[in-house]
């Protein structure tokens, strides 16, 4: 008897970690994208079961797609000089981030912090809109489990998921007339973590990266607006990130890096590229035809709209200098530069490069680093021009294939690249680079460094934008649809 006791108690422990690694999902399809966010932030990659049920599919009524996974990094340094990662590409290895939020007195958390966030929620306005209007009224279930508020007794933080407080208790209760304060017109969150000790070790190892935990807490939400008669902002979903250091930890020349697998479409015969000054990066279709497309193929933007907060210096960095020139430094995509606020000013894209096609699995934390810093995995430069390596013509940069978005050299630190490119119409892109085409190559873009001190929170805003072209790839009407969708934050977002 005591066998079968015991028996079943390692059935349940290895059943409540095996839910610990299978992240539960959630779709969004309020405009003409419909994708899954998972409970640890990753999106769109199908994890089992069919592969048209998950996947970043444009129209959201069809089976083509534009992404195949696409991932959030974070790496720095300990005042010991520690490197600290949490990174995750593919999954095939193992695990970095697991649900729930971790404890505010020591960044830990345990196998029941782990289910009880077990859970993406999914929350539209015509719901919160119907609670308001009948208070009385049925109370969806995701609205009624909301996870507004932590449990303080067992050490984790009192305010969680953002609430409307219609009462003032501070006490989420949705009877009372509480609702969850979400953007857009649908919108899914979800918290997770990179401080569970699933491989019950002195320390946190993790199993995709290798590297030491950060102990970071992070709150996601992403979500849509229903806006048919407005093609770009229905062709648009956007990611707000909350960043919390749990731990006791000042860490220094922290990244964020933004990992993504474009799939347009048929996944070999994509090209890459990125926008200096607007803050994004990109996949587009190499040909005019797509095997799964077809002849209207879109082009895949990933925006940085605001990345972390610049490290305080007590000034208003200001964007432009006394004679109205643009200053040549963060400012260029940045945002909160000269707009008259001390210490708001926050980081765009800062690094952009490729991973190529056969570095499918495994990277070590130090090169996924290197990698956030724009860096080569193997801690070399990467070269103007090219491959942006070995066939680069130089100088070293931070962006690669900018075509002609970066006219003030700020990727080259203000140095005119050589072999006349970025100048007379000689723009570097994945074209002009002899670029393999039938590869799948990944991408990499960042921001960094900054400070990430303990008790801190950084947010992080994003945009993923889906551009229909009216004649074929055309890159100055894809800048027209991000320019759209930044000063679509800026004005109504931003907050």
């Amino acid at each position: 008897m005591k066998n079968k006791i015991l028996l079943l108690l390692l059935s349940l422990i290895l059943a409540c970690d095996l839910m610990a690694q299978w992240h539960p999902g959630a779709k969004i399809n309020i405009n003409n994208i419909k994708t899954t966010l998972y409970g640890t932030g990753d999106f769109m990659r199908y994890r089992g079961g069919s592969k048209w049920d998950h996947g970043y599919f444009v129209p959201s009524t069809g089976e083509a797609g534009t992404i195949y996974q696409n991932n959030l990094w974070i790496g720095g340094l300990d005042t010991n000089d520690s490197l600290h990662v949490a990174a995750v590409r593919f999954y095939q290895i193992g695990e970095d981030f697991w649900s729930g939020p971790l404890r505010v007195t020591d960044a830990s958390t345990d196998i029941y912090g782990v289910m009880d966030y077990h859970h993406v929620w999914k929350v539209t306005r015509a719901e919160i809109e119907a609670l308001i209007a009948n208070p009385g009224g049925e109370i969806p279930e995701d609205i009624l489990t909301w996870p507004a508020n932590g449990n303080v007794d067992a050490g984790y933080a009192e305010n969680l998921a953002p609430f409307v407080d219609v009462d003032g208790d501070g006490i989420y209760n949705p009877h009372n007339g509480d609702y969850p304060d979400i953007l857009g017109d649908m919108a899914l969150y979800c918290i997770y973590n990179d401080n569970y000790n699933y491989y019950n070790e002195n320390v946190v190892l993790h199993g995709s990266s290798g590297g030491g935990s950060l102990g970071v807490e992070i709150h996601c939400m992403l979500y849509g607006f229903n806006a048919p008669d407005d093609l770009i902002l229905n062709n648009t979903l956007f990611m707000r990130q909350w960043i919390y250091n749990r731990s006791s930890n000042d860490y220094y020349d922290v990244y964020l890096g933004y990992f993504t697998d474009f799939d347009i479409g048929d996944s070999e015969d994509d090209y890459l590229g990125c926008n200096v000054e607007n803050g994004y990066y990109y996949g587009y279709n190499s040909s005019n035809f797509d095997e799964v497309y077809g002849n209207n193929i879109p082009a895949q933007i990933v925006m940085i709209l605001g990345g972390p907060t610049m490290d305080a210096d007590g000034l208003d960095n200001p964007k432009y200098d006394s004679e109205g020139n643009q200053i040549v430094d963060e400012s260029i995509n940045g945002l909160g530069f000269g707009d008259g606020i001390i210490d708001n000013e926050r980081l765009g894209m800062t690094q952009f490069k490729y991973q190529y096609a056969y570095d499918v699995v495994y990277y070590s934390y130090y090169e996924m680093y290197n990698e956030m810093k724009g860096l080569w995995k193997s801690g070399n430069a990467m070269q103007y021009g090219g491959n942006g390596g070995s066939t680069g013509v130089g100088p070293e940069c931070k962006f690669i294939f900018p075509y002609d978005s970066d006219p003030y050299n700020w990727g080259t630190n203000g140095i005119i690249p050589n072999g006349g490119l970025n100048q007379n119409g000689n723009y570097w892109s994945a074209e002009t680079s002899n670029m393999i085409i039938n590869d799948d190559h990944k991408c990499l873009a960042s921001s960094g460094p900054f400070t990430f001190e303990s008790g801190s929170v950084e947010i992080i805003d994003r945009a993923y934008v889906t551009c229909w072209f009216t004649n074929g790839f055309y890159r100055d009407e894809m800048d027209e649809w991000a320019t759209y969708i930044k000063n679509y934050f800026l004005n109504n977002l931003n907050k």
